[in-house]
C-alpha cells in the first residue's frame, strides 16, 4: 500500500466529518435565525389618568385625526423597542395644522424578540384614528399618549362630520384641562 492510498483513507473521512460539521453547523444557525423570539409583555404606568380625555387633550400637543400608513421603523430606547408610524392627518382638532406626522408608540419587534404592552395594541396601517400626542424634542417624532384609548374612526364619517370619537374628542379639546398631578413646565 502506498502513501498516496493511505492518505486518500484518511483524507476521505477527515473531509466528511468536516462536511458534516459544516452542514450542523449551519443547519443549527438556520434554526437559531429562523426560531421564534421571545414575547415580552410590558405593563405601563402613567403620570396621570389617560381615560380623562380632557386631561389627554390638555397635556398633549396634537389631537389629530389620522389614518397611519406605515411602520416607518422600530428604534430601542433603554432597552424597549419604540415603533415608530408614519401618518397622514385628515384633521387637526389641536395643534398647528400639519398633513403628516411621525408618531412613536411603545412596543414592536426588535430581533426575534416582540413587546407589547398590556392592553394596548399597536397601530394598524391602513385604520383611521383619533391620536393624542406630544412632541419629543429633537427627535422628530411625536409620543402617543393615552395607549389603547385611541378610538378607530370611519375616515368618510369624520370627513363629513358625522363621527362620534371625533365628536367627542373635540368636545375634549374644548373643554382640556392640564393634569393637575404634573407640573406645569412638563
Amino acid at each position: 500500500m502506498g502513501v498516496l492510498s493511505m492518505n486518500r483513507r484518511l483524507v476521505r473521512p477527515l473531509v466528511a466529518g468536516a462536511v458534516a460539521v459544516a452542514v450542523a453547523s449551519g443547519g443549527w444557525l438556520a434554526y437559531d435565525s429562523l426560531g421564534a423570539g421571545e414575547m415580552h409583555s410590558v405593563h405601563s404606568s402613567y403620570a396621570f389618568d389617560v381615560k380623562d380625555e380632557t386631561k389627554v387633550a390638555g397635556f398633549a400637543d396634537y389631537v389629530v385625526v389620522a389614518t397611519v400608513d406605515r411602520v416607518a421603523e422600530v428604534q430601542e430606547r433603554d432597552g424597549a423597542p419604540y415603533t415608530v408610524f408614519d401618518v397622514t392627518v385628515d384633521m387637526t382638532l389641536k395643534g398647528e395644522p400639519v398633513k403628516t406626522l411621525r408618531v412613536v408608540q411603545l412596543g414592536g419587534t426588535l430581533g426575534k424578540d416582540a413587546w407589547r404592552v398590556e392592553g394596548e395594541p399597536l397601530l394598524r396601517p391602513g385604520t383611521t384614528y383619533v391620536l393624542a400626542a406630544k412632541t419629543e424634542q429633537g427627535r422628530g417624532t411625536h409620543q402617543l399618549i393615552g395607549g389603547a384609548d385611541f378610538p378607530v374612526v370611519d375616515r368618510e364619517a369624520a370627513r363629513a362630520g358625522r363621527s362620534g370619537p371625533v365628536a367627542d374628542w373635540r368636545d375634549s379639546v374644548d373643554r382640556q384641562r392640564w393634569p393637575q398631578e404634573l407640573p406645569k413646565s412638563s
